[in-house]
């Protein structure tokens, strides 16, 4: 085939009359080979290269300038660079207070965690999409989205991974004071190591996750590597065979059974009205005195006062935790100014950082973006991606529907 006329189209087998048919992932192509690779799905190699890319979790290769994407704050490099490359592209903070802008505006892509409700929904009357970048979505009212015909998506499953590494990365610093000994080491009065600076045995002790779902999973296979006893507290008990898959891991229909048990409390609970709260003063009592308490989850799902409370009766040996309330915790917060107080040294705080690596963020981007591009287009009339509250939605014929509208597993 002839090399597309186009002199800026970088996709050098191909005739616009005929459509793109080499595959190959260019930085530039123009509108016609654009169709066809979209329409045909085609995902190309890496540029330069001959090995086969990893599927992308989106097939098409960009919105039209004339669908407006609606961001809340700039996403890491790597990901805004991305997105723009694909969509006309907008900060909330820097669209113009007019109705013209506002009307403009067809998608929404959210990162942070500020509130999304009806009057939001509201102020922008062609808005067809909101995907959230991340699993939890408590921040947005989709019933309020629903209710006015407009899907929601979020990115479930590609973070899992990343976040059960987190979540025994925080219970090993915990259990090894980590974090502890390295400020130690680098004093400039450090000498040698304390004899009494002894930390919390790992492996062949017991986990309690609270809450076996995807991530949950993760944590539990990889718990087994350190030859750890399993239990589980969740809605509804695995099979059998899951059980045995995760190492023999033991069901807990009470989750004070899990607590009385468990060395170590690893909570992997999404965000909801059932489980705000759910770690308080009576499951801190049940703990075992020495035991420590990962969060994984959100900051919601543990009462910070009844934790500070625990820590500072010695009910519960240490926490640590990947999410706060709020995002940062106050500087003068009892769980950050421990120094001099019973606090001290037993607890570790990260920054909400249970899915910052580069590769499960691209990947949440891409599938993020699966959810824009189908929310725009007639032609892709499901989310790959939509949240539950989004399936009361299915009895009006709206454009939402299962996971599985793609075909591809967002790990891929």
């Amino acid at each position: 085939m002839a090399k597309c006329p186009n002199v800026k189209c970088k996709c050098p087998t191909c005739e616009c009359g005929d459509g793109c048919t080499c595959g190959l992932s260019m930085e530039v192509v123009c509108d016609p080979c654009l169709d066809f690779k979209a329409a045909q799905g085609g995902v190309g190699l890496p540029k330069g290269g001959t090995t086969p890319a990893p599927t992308p979790t989106t097939d098409g290769q960009g919105l039209r300038p004339k669908h407006r994407v609606l961001i809340d704050s700039r996403f890491p490099a790597q990901q805004q660079q991305w997105l723009e490359e694909r969509a006309n592209v907008v900060v909330l903070a820097e669209l113009a207070d007019t109705p013209e802008a506002r009307s403009e505006v067809e998608a929404i892509l959210w990162y942070g965690h500020g509130a999304i409700h009806g009057d939001l929904l509201d102020t922008f009357p062609n808005l067809k999409v909101v995907s959230n970048f991340g699993t939890g979505y408590e921040f947005i009212d989709a019933v309020a989205a629903a209710e006015r015909g407009i899907p929601v998506g979020h990115t479930p499953g590609c973070l899992s991974d990343s976040v059960a590494d987190f979540g025994m990365a925080l219970l090993l610093a915990s259990a090894r004071d980590l974090v502890g000994g390295a400020n130690r080491a680098a004093s400039s009065t450090f000498a040698r190591i304390n004899a009494d600076d002894l930390g919390k045995q790992v492996s062949g002790s017991t986990l309690g996750i609270v809450g076996m779902g995807s991530i949950g999973i993760e944590v539990a296979r990889r718990a087994a590597g350190f030859r750890m006893k399993i239990l589980y507290h969740n809605r509804s008990r695995r099979s059998v065979e899951d059980e045995a898959a995760l190492g023999g891991a033991r069901f807990c229909g009470e989750l004070t059974e899990l607590l009385a048990e468990s060395d170590f409390v690893m909570v992997v609970v999404p965000a909801t009205p059932a489980t705000a709260g759910l770690m308080g003063a009576p499951q801190f009592a049940a703990m075992k005195s020495d035991a420590h308490l990962i969060n994984i989850a959100r900051g919601v799902v543990v009462d910070q006062d009844a934790l500070v409370a625990a820590l500072t009766a010695g009910e519960i040996g240490a926490a640590a935790l990947d999410v706060t309330v709020p995002e940062p915790l106050p500087r003068d917060h009892p769980l950050v100014a421990t120094a001099g107080t019973p606090l001290d040294g037993r607890v570790l705080i990260t920054p909400h950082q249970g899915s910052a690596t580069a590769e499960t963020r691209l990947m949440m981007m891409k599938m993020a973006f699966d959810n824009l591009e189908a929310g725009v287009n007639p032609a892709k009339p499901r989310l790959p991606w939509t949240v539950a509250e989004a399936e009361s939605l299915f009895s009006k014929g709206c454009p939402i529907g299962s996971n599985h509208w793609s075909g591809r597993d967002p790990k891929q």
